[in-house]
């Protein structure tokens, strides 16, 4: 997810990548779907993970068990490549693996781009040699083929999100209300930096045994979802057993995505189209594309229909109006990024407006010929310090399709 500097700001959690960052190579170990494989640490080069907010690459596996229908998450350790030396990172612990397993691998990165290098025989991270940026997969269609049909059979039981605070149903990562511009990316794994040189997973005994080591996370859609605005609305995320975590349990990208299936919003799934930046082969929308990033996050086939981005960006001004009508309460709660916005209000505000921009956003103030509907006021340090949405325009993109802005006469959507 990523921004530009003023009138939008250049910030780095859970918006657009910076346009000058490093771009990461991350080497994935031989059978990286065995419990061997996800116990090898993946080597990364090209980055240093220890300036894992800029540069960090975060691996999430989860493990199916068909005979049981037991899901659960593993999240692989990632070390710099030449850190392979004994006191550089704590030996991951191994998982168990049932027999049959279906096992999969989603990957985030807060660098710029991501590309997967080792053995890579099940893995996607983009089309040719456009990458999406900062995410991968390897064999996530197999596994959400897998779980669906374990679904479908009544084996495995997807919860529902439930209602939330003032009867508001509770949102996925597949709800208008809270995408962005680059939906459904990046994970919620988050590791351990002991004495700013020794890595570790994040699981329970490396916590209680180093309570001030450094918690290393990824800028992400999923934990902006399960961290900040589930709780903030009274709502319980979906959590899986997780050996690596620090709660033994944890929400997931993949467990999202299936969340997010099953329990289509009122309002419509938001679905990978094909303005996102993540999507474009140089600057040029491809389906091609869409289709691979889909299919790593268990989304449907698109077509040009489907896929279009000026319906996308239609139905992403239900966003701007979710996040006006839950102000007071958003206000109330921590900013994700402190150093970009005060609280998690203006920092919604401030992603719904560079989401809804120019590119690096999705361009729907070209696409809907409209004025961008969020005013922000920032201070001195460029920290968006309060923000004014206009919901009339946003309720007549969501409405009738006719729109009048300040810069245009009214037209009609086609």
């Amino acid at each position: 997810m990523h921004f530009l500097g003023p009138p939008f700001l250049l910030f780095t959690l859970l918006v657009f990548p910076l346009l000058v960052r490093s771009q990461c190579m991350l080497r994935v170990p031989n059978n990286p779907l065995t419990a061997a494989g996800l116990a090898t640490p993946f080597e990364l080069s090209g980055c240093n993970q220890l300036d894992f907010a800029n540069q960090g690459v975060f691996v999430e596996a989860n493990i199916f068990d068909p005979a049981t229908g037991n899901i659960q998450i593993y999240n692989p350790l990632v070390i710099n490549a030449g850190m392979t030396k004994a006191g550089f990172f704590f030996p991951p612990i191994t998982p168990t693996l049932p027999n049959g397993a279906v096992v999969a691998l989603w990957f985030g990165s807060n660098a710029n781009t991501l590309t997967l290098t080792g053995d890579t025989n099940t893995c996607v991270d983009g089309l040719g040699n456009s990458v999406f940026g900062q995410v991968a997969y390897c064999n996530a269609p197999a596994w959400f083929t897998a779980v669906n049909g374990a679904v479908a059979s009544g084996f495995v039981k997807v919860p529902a999100p439930g209602t939330g605070l003032n009867g508001q149903a509770c949102p996925t990562t597949r709800d208008f209300r809270i995408v962005d511009q680059d939906q459904s990316d990046n994970v919620v794994t988050t590791y351990l930096l002991i004495n700013n040189n020794t890595l570790a997973q994040h699981t329970p005994e490396n916590a209680q045994a180093n309570p001030d080591a450094e918690v290393l996370s990824n800028a992400s859609d999923n934990s902006l979802l399960n961290e900040f605005i589930q709780p903030a609305l009274n709502c319980t995320p979906y959590q899986n057993p997780c050996a690596t975590c620090p709660t033994s349990q944890s929400p997931a990208l993949s467990t999202n995505e299936l969340q997010g299936e099953y329990y289509p919003p009122a309002g419509g799934p938001a679905l990978v189209p094909l303005n996102d930046p993540m999507v474009l082969v140089n600057g040029t929308e491809s389906l091609d594309k869409v289709n691979l990033y889909r299919l790593g996050v268990g989304q449907p086939t698109a077509d040009q229909n489907n896929a279009s981005g000026t319906t996308y960006c239609h139905q992403f001004a239900q966003s701007g109006i979710f996040i006006a009508s839950n102000e007071q309460t958003f206000a109330q709660v921590t900013s994700p990024a402190a150093d970009q916005a005060t609280n998690l209000f203006t920092f919604l505000a401030m992603r719904f407006s560079a989401s809804f921009g120019p590119p690096p956003g999705l361009g729907c103030i070209t696409l809907l010929n409209v004025n961008n509907p969020v005013n922000l006021t920032m201070d001195g340090n460029g920290v968006v310090t309060a923000a004014v949405i206009n919901t009339s325009v946003l309720q007549q993109i969501l409405g009738s399709g006719s729109v009048c802005c300040v810069r245009c006469l009214c037209w009609s959507a086609r």
